[in-house]
């Protein structure tokens, strides 16, 4: 099998993949948004299917809209 790109179509940043068995899945950065973090999943690296989301409940994000506000202020460190 010639293999020319393995690439998932779409806006699908820093793909970290792993193997359980014959199976192979992939999740990849979303932290803009909600649901985040994307999970596929192929037998073959070429075919992909999405099959959910790490992140699925408002608990699970970093903080509270106020705290978030606040680490957005801070200003960079040189």
């Amino acid at each position: 099998m010639k293999l020319t790109d393995l690439i998932i179509p779409g806006f699908h940043p820093d793909p970290s993949i792993c193997r359980v068995g014959k199976d192979y899945f992939l999740v990849a950065s979303s932290f803009e948004y909600f649901p985040g973090i994307p999970i596929f999943h192929s037998r073959d690296l070429v075919n992909w299917r999405q099959i959910g989301h790490c992140l699925t409940r408002k608990s699970q994000l970093f903080a509270e809209k106020q705290e978030i506000e606040l680490v957005r202020s801070r200003p960079f460190k040189r």
